[in-house]
């Protein structure tokens, strides 16, 4: 897991997905501080200028904004927007240990690149080839993240492998997992317990 897939804002200087590649680790692109992995689970920041401060990863985490209060006060459509590569569930095989079946796991077609947005209304992944797929909040019946990528699964719909190259996976859960509860509020359906397998509410 990159850096930036944990901290999805700029600790320093609370700007979101700023965080870049660099030299021994990344870099936020607005103010210059690097991150880089300490011992154990720690992050060492070193911003210009200043001495580098080392803090436990979660610590560094506490101090990031609340995604909740991005999505009620989002402002103008769309919420977040940025470049994203979509895999496509294409069918599904059968998984086997030691002559004994197990289950069977999705297969995914080639990575397709585009933007993905979050809207008003669902998710928009336009594709840079020109196609477009719209995930409405209604028919999104799964989320789930992993450390890499961020799969989401729409009803009547095989699922979809989302990986951000410059951004982070475990923001656009937290920004979705927050925009989905808030719709179902609003719309009377109860609070969401739980994303995955599928969602369900209280």
């Amino acid at each position: 897991m990159a850096i930036r897939d944990l901290l999805w804002a700029c600790p320093a200087c609370g700007i979101e997905c700023g965080l870049r590649r660099a030299r021994g680790g990344e870099r936020c692109a607005s103010c210059g501080t690097t991150y880089r992995r300490g011992r154990g689970s720690t992050i060492v920041a070193q911003r210009p200028g200043r001495s580098r401060v080392v803090l436990p990863a979660a610590t560094w985490v506490d101090r990031l904004p609340e995604i909740a209060d991005r999505v009620v006060h989002g402002g103008r459509p769309p919420l977040h927007e940025e470049p994203v590569r979509v895999r496509f569930a294409t069918g599904d095989a059968p998984i086997y240990h030691r002559g004994v079946y197990l289950n069977r796991i999705e297969r995914f077609g080639p990575p397709r690149s585009g933007r993905l947005a979050l809207m008003p209304d669902g998710l928009s992944f336009h594709a840079d080839d020109g196609a477009g797929e719209h995930w409405s909040f209604d028919a999104i019946t799964a989320v789930q993240p992993s450390s890499t990528t961020l799969q989401i699964k729409a009803r009547g719909r095989g699922p979809a492998s989302l990986r951000f190259p410059d951004g982070s996976t475990r923001f656009w859960e937290q920004l979705l997992t927050a925009t989905l509860r808030r719709h179902y509020r609003e719309a009377g359906r109860g609070e969401i317990v739980e994303f995955q397998p599928r969602i369900v509410t209280r």
